[in-house]
């Protein structure tokens, strides 16, 4: 099994777990420390570099002939009013959250469909199903690897392959540290109160977010599951994604915007 950006947060527990249970796991991170970590195997990896990714997927290959599972959970946010964010820093978001998913992907892929067997767990996010002021590129990137998704399992189903996408809400990844927030060159006054705004409440559910061991259970459901659903909602969160599929925009729109306080 691999499990990419494990050097922490979900992907750490995640491989963690994933190896208490005794399965073989290769974690990958940026900057892996040197070693095992738990009982994990980890390895260099940096998505956005295809020679990066086929030399993480060749290495592991080399060791086991086989990638049954692989858990894309790297990614990287950005909070900031979408008029801010330059687009380069946007695109580089894209780069990592979807395209690295897919470069991923497309490495496992050529064994996976040899061997007519194997299961993709792409991590999305609650915000990808939801308005999300602030937080509006990393939450269609979300929503971007939701579609993917979709059309993939279509196309793998005929060889065996199984794709989910697990979509936690606020997960306290990072215990006592701040979100990291996009400090545009050029930031525009008439966002500054209610980027505040969402910014506190953005931290406090960070802070009072589920256990990051909370999704790697759900991961390690999904893989002990012969016929994974299609997606796995985590979290308090969930019940807004849920109600989102039933209530009117305008209603959402209206929930969200009291949630993060933008509204009386």
């Amino acid at each position: 099994m691999l499990v990419t950006g494990a050097s922490h947060g979900i992907g750490l527990a995640t491989a963690r777990l994933l190896a208490a249970h005794g399965y073989q796991v290769f974690g990958a991170s940026r900057k892996p420390p040197p070693g095992e970590l738990g009982g994990v195997v980890m390895l260099p990896l940096d998505v956005t570099s295809d020679e990066s990714v086929r030399s993480c997927v060749a290495g592991v290959l080399e060791r086991t002939g086989r990638i049954d599972v692989l858990v894309n959970n790297a990614g990287i946010s950005l909070l900031g009013a979408a008029e801010e964010i330059p687009v380069d820093q946007a695109r580089a978001l894209y780069e990592t959250n979807l395209f690295g998913t897919a470069r991923m992907v497309n490495a496992v892929l050529p064994e996976m469909r040899h061997r007519r067997s194997g299961l993709i767990i792409n991590l999305g996010s609650v915000a990808g199903g939801l308005p999300t002021p602030f937080h509006g590129y990393l939450s269609s990137s979300k929503a971007a690897i939701a579609s993917y998704s979709d059309a993939l399992r279509l196309e793998l189903k005929p060889f065996g392959i199984a794709v989910t996408v697990v979509e936690p809400g606020m997960v306290a990844t990072h215990q006592g540290e701040r979100f990291t927030q996009l400090k545009p060159d050029a930031s525009i006054g008439d966002y500054a109160a209610g980027e505040r705004k969402a910014m506190a409440a953005y931290e406090a559910g960070q802070r009072s977010g589920s256990a990051p061991e909370l999704v790697a259970r759900t991961m390690l459901r999904v893989i002990g599951t012969a016929a994974p659903a299609r997606y796995y909602l985590v979290g308090p969160q969930k019940w807004y994604a849920r109600l989102a599929r039933i209530l009117p925009p305008s209603a959402v729109e209206a929930v969200i915007s009291h949630r993060l306080r933008l509204t009386a």
